[in-house]
């Protein structure tokens, strides 16, 4: 694939991935208001074709930006790409790390039965969430810098 067209793809990625970061990042002050059966289930009901959808697009975001830094490795498009990847990267670590476990946690309980520490299990989902909203709208932000940066290496064929 042509350079052009891998940047072209990475930077789609990318946004997809940011999309819906800065969607939960949006709804995390109403949704600290909510009672705890009220949050649980709309946890349970609205979050699974996020990662059905951006979850893949940022895997694939991942992988692309990280194949595109070793593309213009010797480019002046090279360090903002590899500041985006990066980026990509610990938003990634945070999902696996933070998020993740919070998913697995607010899935096991019953709604009739949510134990009393779920706020520390909400605001953890919620600011991690948050975090990653900052690190993917950075990557993007790199990637895009990298093509304005270096107009010639988006016509490249290396």
């Amino acid at each position: 694939m042509a350079l052009k067209a891998w940047q072209f793809a990475t930077i789609m990625l990318v946004a997809l991935a940011m999309a819906a970061a800065v969607c939960h990042f949006m709804e995390l002050p109403g949704k600290m208001e909510y009672d705890a059966p009220l949050y649980v289930m709309l946890h349970r009901t609205l979050y699974p074709t996020f990662g059905q959808t951006a979850g893949i697009a940022e895997g694939l975001g991942v992988i692309s930006s990280v194949v595109l830094v070793w593309r213009v490795r010797q480019q002046r498009a090279f360090r903002p790409t590899l500041i985006g990847a990066i980026l990509m990267v610990i938003a990634h670590v945070v999902f696996w790390t933070i998020v993740q476990p919070a998913n697995e946690m607010m899935a096991s309980w019953p709604l009739e039965k949510i134990p009393t520490d779920w706020t520390r299990w909400r605001n953890q989902w919620e600011y991690a969430h948050a975090s990653r909203a900052v690190l993917i709208i950075g990557a993007l932000a790199a990637l895009v810098i990298s093509i304005l940066r270096d107009p010639s290496a988006s016509r490249s064929k290396s």
